[in-house]
């Protein structure tokens, strides 16, 4: 399979998650070219932005364990190589 460019955004409600979501990038750490995140105190929400290289299912399975956690959404945006 062809590997992509994806962007994953990442929204925190629950901000004790967070170790839980470290985890997971942790594991595809290797897949994973840039992460930057930041608070959005007016809505009590963390934000996290990961860009990362890899197939189509690497993508859709880290951000399906993403949303699996409680009070974690992601949302994937791709481009073909």
């Amino acid at each position: 399979m062809t590997n992509q460019i994806a962007n994953v955004g990442i929204l925190v409600k629950d901000f004790s998650k967070v170790p839980e979501i470290n985890a997971i990038l942790h594991a595809y750490s290797d897949k994973i070219l840039n992460r930057s995140g930041m608070p959005y105190r007016e809505r009590n929400v963390r934000i996290i932005n990961v860009t990362l290289e890899s197939t189509p299912q690497i993508v859709n399975e880290m951000s399906s364990k993403l949303s699996a956690i409680n009070g974690v959404n992601s949302k994937i945006m791709t481009f073909d190589l």
